[in-house]
């Protein structure tokens, strides 16, 4: 486990963290850049060196390269985000997911994402754990920055943290899609089988996540979807499991690992 610290959007903070908790995700700036994983950079000074392209007259590049960097290659799911927004540490995100660019759902023209749930964390509490420091190698100035990271920290989190009370939301490109997916395949997990109803009574009735298929992040702009092939429900648990490659592996492929642990 991984302690970042992130700066909310420089301009409106408070409105760009009021986005990321009501999407679910953390989002950098650099847009203009396009999706990451077409450009494929091996390191930081290639994404320094494509923004210089995109935005010659650019004088931070060296500053955004790295924290797009950060973003795309070195953060990992289970990783905590302390996000500071108006010079303030205000709450800590858990990571969940992988690198995603979204400029239909960018948070404030943020395009750059990473979905995340919200956790109680006290974002101060794990700053003042992590040294109140960035790591070596990493600089206090950059949007996303790692933090020292101590044994202490990890015991905040692990131990002290209530981060299970969480909300996670998945925003779906047509809620109908996601309405016919499910009336075709019902709310049964497609890898576990599971049945949040069947299992939890009442307060489990219709809940399941719907995953695409295919990465939204590949898709360039709108394009036609079928619920029967490209969508498919699975439980939060096994959609993290699915998104631990990138892009992400298939459900045939998590499902014949479920299956065969349990043979």
């Amino acid at each position: 486990m991984q302690i970042w610290r992130l700066v909310a959007h420089h301009e409106e903070s408070d409105k760009a963290l009021k986005q990321m908790k009501e999407t679910g995700r953390v989002a950098i700036g650099w847009s203009d850049l396009g999706d990451l994983s077409i450009l494929n950079p091996q390191n930081s000074k290639d994404i320094s060196s494509e923004i210089k392209l995109v935005k010659s007259d650019t004088s931070n590049a060296m500053m955004a390269g790295p924290s797009l960097w950060n973003l795309y290659s070195e953060v990992e799911i289970g990783d905590q985000v302390i996000v500071t927004a108006n010079g303030r540490r205000e709450c800590v995100f858990e990571i969940t997911g992988n690198y995603i660019f979204d400029k239909e759902n960018a948070i404030l023209g943020y395009a750059h994402q990473r979905p995340a749930a919200l956790t109680d964390i006290d974002p101060q509490i794990l700053w003042l754990a992590s040294d109140s420091s960035v790591a070596d190698g990493e600089n206090v100035r950059w949007t996303l920055a790692k933090c020292k990271g101590t044994k202490k920290s990890e015991e905040i989190v692990y131990f002290e943290g209530k981060r299970f009370s969480v909300s996670s939301t998945a925003i779906e490109r047509d809620s109908l899609v996601r309405q016919k997916c499910l009336e075709h395949f019902c709310y049964n997990c497609s890898v576990c089988s599971i049945n949040f109803e069947k299992e939890y009574g009442e307060i489990g009735r219709n809940y399941i996540h719907v995953h695409h298929r295919v990465d939204l992040a590949s898709n360039q702009g709108e394009h036609v979807v079928d619920p029967k092939l490209d969508l498919i429900p699975l439980c939060p648990n096994c959609h993290v499991m699915v998104h631990t490659e990138k892009p992400a592996m298939s459900v045939e492929k998590l499902k014949s690992i479920y299956t065969a642990r349990r043979a």
